[in-house]
């Protein structure tokens, strides 16, 4: 069965300007950036159909979670801040053992968005694999 191919909610060139922007304010080298295309691509996407939206006055980006979290469904988003102090991730990480990437990711989404590590965990796959796009420009 053929399935009809959905309209963005953000045309392509408004959402490539605001992560453009996000980027930019991240104060990335050209390396990181280059190494991060995918993500930023992901981004992209991500902005276009309607499931993430920045805020340009404090660069921190809404994500409209496709599966609710928490008791009831009651956390319908995150927010993820575009700076971290190292505190806050050394809080994280804590005790998450070398090596356990899924664990890593945890952490970061926990740290960017302000939630206990336990309440991201519980993240459906579509909408972690978003999140953890994020994560990969302070891990990286």
């Amino acid at each position: 069965m053929a399935t009809e191919e959905t309209q963005p909610v953000i045309n392509r060139e408004t959402a490539e300007k605001e992560v453009n922007s996000w980027v930019e304010y991240k104060r990335l080298s050209d390396k990181k950036k280059k190494s991060l295309g995918g993500n930023i691509r992901g981004l992209v996407d991500g902005v276009m159909d309607g499931s993430l939206e920045l805020d340009p006055e404090t660069m921190v980006f809404t994500h409209k979670l496709k599966f609710p979290l928490g008791v009831n469904g009651q956390i319908k988003e995150l927010k993820y801040s575009p700076r971290l102090s190292m505190d806050v991730v050394e809080d994280q990480l804590m005790d998450v053992r070398a090596g356990n990437t899924m664990g890593t990711s945890f952490a970061y989404i926990a740290a960017l968005s302000g939630q206990p590590r336990g309440v991201i965990k519980k993240m459906d796959q579509e909408d972690h694999s978003l999140a953890d796009l994020f994560s990969f420009f302070f891990m990286a």
